[in-house]
């Protein structure tokens, strides 16, 4: 898969529009890369809980993601051709 540009991030592939939910998800991203890269360089001591509760949030966010995507899927037929969603 090749990435064309950053609209791709935040768009639905099945539709082309934009998501909200997305560009929410690709923000809060960033924002939080930031503030961690922010703070390994401004402070000599670096909790590892913070990395820690970054690496957490984004997996858990992923993992909340496919799961909605995939119960998605089963409720709404024609939301299993996405390719967002695994095959079953």
């Amino acid at each position: 898969m090749r990435l064309t540009s950053l609209r791709d991030l935040i768009s639905n592939p099945a539709s082309g529009r934009l998501s909200t939910s997305d560009f929410i998800v690709l923000g809060a991203f960033l924002v939080s890369s930031f503030v961690l890269i922010w703070v390994t360089v401004t402070r000599t001591d670096i909790p590892g809980e913070l990395l820690l509760t970054y690496l957490g949030a984004w997996v858990a966010q992923s993992q909340a993601s496919k799961h909605m995507s995939i119960r998605r899927a089963r409720e709404v037929p024609h939301v299993g051709n996405s390719p967002e969603t695994p095959e079953s």
